[in-house]
């Protein structure tokens, strides 16, 4: 009974490997997702999106870099639960990690500058049989969860500029 259920996940992931993009295109076969989040005050975005990521989403922060040209948020890996079309594709476990970047959009500078804001969301997987983690193409269920987060994140930006 063993060896059957290793040789059947053996196939679905020689399938899974055999059957490139398919009709959803480039998104099926992507492990990023990018997201444009409008603009803000630096100060407004730095703080919004680092108590977001935090506090609301549970993430820690690996890299935080907070200037008057560049704000870079990124968090560290984070595990989570295998949702059900990531599990049909073959995968027990997978990490997520997400990134918030802003830039200036003008260089004229001054305190009062608005910067515009980007997110980047990756996902990461093991194969069942265990190994090395590796990119896993964002499925439907994990886009809505990326871009419940982007969501969030706009309409606090839109809200208001501390």
């Amino acid at each position: 009974m063993h060896r059957v259920m290793i040789l059947a996940l053996g196939i679905m992931l020689f399938l899974g490997a055999c059957s490139g993009p398919g009709s959803d295109g480039d998104r099926a076969a992507s492990s990023t997702l990018r997201f444009n989040l409008g603009t803000s005050a630096r100060n407004h975005i730095v703080t919004t999106a680092e108590n977001a990521l935090l506090t609301r989403y549970g993430y820690r922060l690996d890299r935080r870099v907070d200037t008057a040209e560049d704000v870079r948020l990124e968090t560290s890996w984070k595990e989570v639960t295998a949702l059900e079309d990531e599990r049909l594709s073959g995968y027990t476990q997978v990490r997520v990690r997400v990134s918030v970047t802003a830039r200036p959009r003008s260089r004229a500078g001054g305190i009062g500058s608005t910067f515009a804001a980007r997110m980047v969301a990756e996902c990461e997987g093991q194969p069942a049989v265990g190994g090395n983690w590796v990119e896993v193409p964002i499925t439907s269920e994990r886009e809505a969860y990326f871009e419940e987060i982007a969501e969030y994140l706009e309409n606090e930006f839109k809200g208001g500029v501390m």
